[in-house]
């Protein structure tokens, strides 16, 4: 009968091990949640921009939507 509880609080320690871990890394991964500084010059470096516009409800007006066509898809 021993045994069996020592498998089940086995366990349950190997549960909140994994769970930590996890947690940890998740945490890890999302940083300090600082963005980084833009560029001081306002020419084109070639870079992308990661910043999504703010949202816009007139652009999806009815017409719009109605005469929207998926995008072809790629040809190599």
């Amino acid at each position: 009968m021993r045994q069996g509880w020592g498998a089940a609080v086995a366990v349950a320690v190997a549960v909140v091990v994994v769970a930590v871990v996890v947690a940890g890394v998740a945490a890890r991964r999302s940083g300090p949640g600082e963005r980084p500084a833009a560029p001081a010059s306002v020419e084109d470096t070639g870079a992308s921009s990661s910043r999504v516009p703010s949202p816009d409800g007139s652009y999806w007006d009815p017409a719009r939507m109605g005469s929207a066509e998926p995008a072809p898809m790629p040809t190599e």
